[in-house]
């Protein structure tokens, strides 16, 4: 009978460690899983409002000189979209303007004398657009015939990057002229030019705050900055 007993009393403390052990094992599971879940699932650190942002702007490139001012440096630029809608003209005018605004990408240099602004929104007839711009533009120019190249391509080459662009004409004050610097005239329209490019640097993305888009070598810039045109009111 004592026998008997001993033998009950060895099975009930052997369910009960059993028990023990599954709740520890279940407990440290739920555990293992709690922290699982405060895991990130991912490294991406935009949030909402910076989505928004970028859903509201397009990509344009613009070029700079380089550090030496020697040649031309292509710098990516967001702009907004309300403004790209509005047609070809309206999004070439942004692009001059940020242009003259001057490179927010480290070791570029504005090849725009300061001062310059643009008189009237450009205009685009036949592919050829027409950039109206102040007195600045040639009075205070430091002159010498290779940054005198680099100021007028750095609008021809921007502004031909929109697929609705093949050349460029400078107007000043609204009027042709053929004075600028040394050998570089303005009597004629400029078609773009890839020589005056430093391929070697590639795309210059400014170090500022937000996001940035990257764009591969062989990104056609008249797709990326092709977007639906509204009807002009």
């Amino acid at each position: 009978m004592k026998k008997f007993r001993l033998i009950a009393m060895i099975a009930m403390m052997t369910m009960v460690l059993v028990l023990l052990l599954s709740s520890c094992g279940a407990n440290k599971e739920e555990k293992t899983e709690s922290e699982e879940d405060l895991t990130p699932t991912s490294s991406i650190t935009i949030d909402e409002e910076e989505a928004a942002v970028l859903n509201e702007k397009v990509p344009v490139i613009l070029y700079f000189g380089d550090a030496e001012k020697t040649k031309l440096v292509k710098e990516i630029r967001y702009v907004d979209i309300a403004e790209a809608k509005k047609g070809a003209e309206a999004l070439a005018s942004v692009m001059v303007k940020e242009l003259i605004a001057g490179p927010k990408a480290n070791g570029l240099t504005s090849v725009i004398p300061e001062g310059t602004t643009l008189r009237s929104p450009v205009k685009i007839e036949d592919r050829l657009a027409t950039v109206d711009l102040t007195k600045e533009f040639i009075e205070k120019h430091p002159g010498g015939d290779t940054l005198a190249e680099l100021t007028v391509y750095s609008i021809v080459n921007t502004l031909t990057e929109l697929k609705d662009i093949e050349r460029v004409k400078i107007i000043i004050n609204g009027k042709e002229t053929k004075n600028f610097s040394g050998k570089v005239t303005l009597n004629n329209d400029f078609p773009r030019n890839e020589a005056i490019v430093n391929k070697e640097v590639g795309l210059a993305v400014p170090e500022e705050g937000g996001l940035t888009l990257e764009v591969s070598e062989e990104t056609d810039a008249a797709d990326i900055t092709d977007v639906e045109e509204e009807p002009l009111e």
